[in-house]
């Protein structure tokens, strides 16, 4: 429960990502695991997935939501390792029973961002359903950054 407690950086990326997007997540990842910074997401994407193994191969501090009930969820033996060693906890977000729709992938990713202290989006798809999640977390004043576009600063 200390590990949800901290400040986290939420982790969002969505299914299909440029291989810039891709490059520039996973050094990003390799540099949160070394820093320690806690993360949380759903994980869910190949490119959260991606990132989530770097996270649990550094033994980094990672919060893994998922959207069903977390009773009786069959989760990796990676997750559970994690969890039995204190560097990673796994909540779930709603009790339902139902497979991961796109309603309830909005819900949780809203979930993870209010329980974020900064999001952190690898790349969104310009028809996908993150576009609309960072206008509104914008508008709520959540601090929010796009990878690719920090790149484009540098």
């Amino acid at each position: 429960m200390a590990l949800i407690e901290q400040p986290m950086t939420a982790f969002l990326a969505s299914r299909r990502c440029s291989g810039r997007a891709i490059r520039v997540a996973m050094d990003w990842a390799v540099e949160q695991a070394r820093t320690r910074t806690p993360l949380i997401g759903g994980f869910h994407s190949p490119l959260e997935q991606s990132v989530l193994e770097v996270m649990l191969a550094a033994h980094a501090p990672v919060v893994i939501v998922i959207a069903r009930q977390l009773h009786p969820a069959r989760l990796p033996v990676a997750w559970r390792e994690a969890v039995q060693a204190g560097t990673a906890a796994v909540v779930s977000m709603d009790d339902t029973q139902q497979r991961l729709t796109t309603e309830l992938a909005m819900r949780r990713n809203h979930w993870i961002a209010h329980h974020a202290a900064h999001i952190v989006v690898a790349e969104a798809s310009p028809d996908g359903s993150l576009v609309s999640c960072l206008a509104q977390w914008k508008i709520e004043g959540r601090r929010v950054s796009v990878l690719l576009h920090e790149v484009g600063k540098q």
